[in-house]
């Protein structure tokens, strides 16, 4: 199946030509069912007429193929069976409109997941007649499992089992499994992060706003200066009343002729109301004080503290770096390293003065990639491919927290002992010495090459 992207706006598709040499009538009933998104397993799909030639373009925005999603972390036990019920419900949801699983292309690249909820859509193609069965997609599902998760691999393989044996009686087969899932406990597993998170940690895909804090620190201090400066007018508004009431008893007094008891008591109302006023006026005043005026300290003060923590954390030009949420730290001191603690050469330790290894022929240096436009260079080693770039953590190999980066952004694989970068239908797309790259498209790179990955820009050396 010949297929493109395309990117129009803020929406990405992957366009389909007719090419069968069948002619469908844009309103038929299947089409008009898929086009209607009343089922919503279904990527939405829309027919345009381009030149005599008809296209079908199916909306996938920020979502990933199967493939794509899994390649750098495997399937986990509840992302399998998370695809089953998303498959069964897929099956019930279509039977509702007298529709088989005819048209369903059942394909590791033709199934895609949204990032933000961890729903799965597949493609509806009525004229697509490749013939590939289900048993072959349970395959393809076998190949990005998770290793070391075995009750996935156990789910997987009784997949293949039973789709290989029973055939095409795709929803019977789900159902078996699911049911033996559920008696063996599986389906307690969480297999994809809450939705809340997701939302938190990644609301800037398609913005330039960058995440400020994390942990909600700053919300939380908006909020309480908030609440001070509304408890601040609520007191001022006390001390205007206690202040009416002594004006009230002044009047009376000066206007009445009172009795003793009444006396006594105007002035016993006048004393409470003077002293409350006062407390209120000037408990008032200072929340109102300290509302406004700490908003800048506390500013500066999350400022600094944010500056030393990713200081902390960052690493220094070209050391080497371990990913931690989305930032990069120096490596923990190996056993083989002598920690300095003083510039005296004569504190140094003399078993750091051993014999200098030769290298040997067979050594062979990996390109590696360093960010030149930020605070601190980010270093990615070309060592161990494919390696993932994205901001969603958990998803990707390599995490560049930017506003910018899109959840997963672009890959970096080997071909015939040559690198080359794939963009995976990011935001702000991926650059190859200034030039853009299309979605999907293998683009080999060299040393020397500058590669941009939304507004990062890394040499490669």
């Amino acid at each position: 199946m010949e297929y493109r992207y395309y990117r129009e706006l803020k929406h990405n598709y992957l366009v389909l030509e007719n090419n069968s040499g069948d002619e469908y009538e844009d309103n038929a009933y299947q089409y008009r069912i898929a086009g209607s998104k009343r089922v919503r397993e279904l990527l939405p799909c829309s027919v345009r007429r381009i030149n005599g030639s008809k296209y079908y373009y199916y909306e996938i925005n920020s979502m990933q193929s199967l493939k794509d999603r899994f390649t750098s972390k495997g399937m986990g036990a509840g992302d399998i069976l998370d695809l089953l019920k998303a498959v069964r419900s897929l099956l019930e949801n279509m039977s509702e409109f007298l529709m088989t699983e005819e048209g369903i292309i059942f394909n590791a690249r033709c199934v895609y997941t949204d990032l933000s909820t961890g729903e799965y859509r597949f493609m509806f193609c009525p004229f697509f007649d490749e013939s590939r069965s289900f048993s072959e997609f349970a395959l393809e599902c076998l190949e990005l499992i998770d290793e070391s998760d075995e009750r996935a691999a156990q789910i997987v393989y009784n997949l293949c089992e039973k789709s290989a044996v029973r055939g095409e009686f795709i929803y019977q087969i789900i159902e078996e499994i699911l049911m033996e899932s559920s008696e063996d406990g599986l389906e307690e597993e969480t297999s994809f992060p809450a939705k809340e998170v997701f939302e938190e940690a990644f609301l800037t895909e398609d913005s330039d706003t960058n995440i400020e804090e994390e942990d909600g620190t700053k919300q939380g201090s908006r909020m309480k200066r908030a609440g001070r400066r509304l408890g601040g007018k609520t007191e001022l508004l006390f001390a205007l009343m206690f202040t009416a009431v002594v004006g009230a008893m002044v009047y009376i007094r000066m206007n009445y002729i009172l009795s003793d008891q009444e006396n006594l008591l105007s002035i016993l109302v006048m004393l409470v109301s003077a002293v409350t006023g006062m407390v209120a006026l000037v408990t008032g005043l200072r929340d109102i004080k300290n509302a406004g005026g700490g908003s800048s300290e506390d500013a500066a003060r999350r400022k600094d503290e944010i500056t030393r923590e990713q200081e902390e954390d960052m690493p220094e030009v070209f050391e080497e770096f371990e990913e931690t949420n989305g930032y990069f730290k120096k490596p923990k001191e190996s056993a083989g390293r002598t920690k300095r603690t003083t510039s005296n050469m004569s504190d140094i330790k003399e078993e750091t003065y051993g014999e200098t290894v030769v290298l040997g022929e067979d050594f062979n240096e990996q390109m590696t990639l360093f960010s030149r436009n930020l605070d601190k260079t980010i270093r990615i080693a070309l060592d161990a491919l494919p390696i993932t770039v994205g901001k969603m953590e958990g998803c990707v190999d390599r995490v560049i927290s930017d506003a910018s980066v899109s959840r997963m952004h672009c890959r970096f694989m080997e071909e015939d002992g040559r690198v080359f970068v794939l963009d995976l239908g990011s935001t702000n797309g991926t650059y190859r010495n200034g030039k853009k790259l299309k979605a999907q498209e293998k683009t080999f790179i060299e040393e020397g090459d500058e590669i941009r990955i939304g507004r990062v820009c890394f040499d490669c050396r």
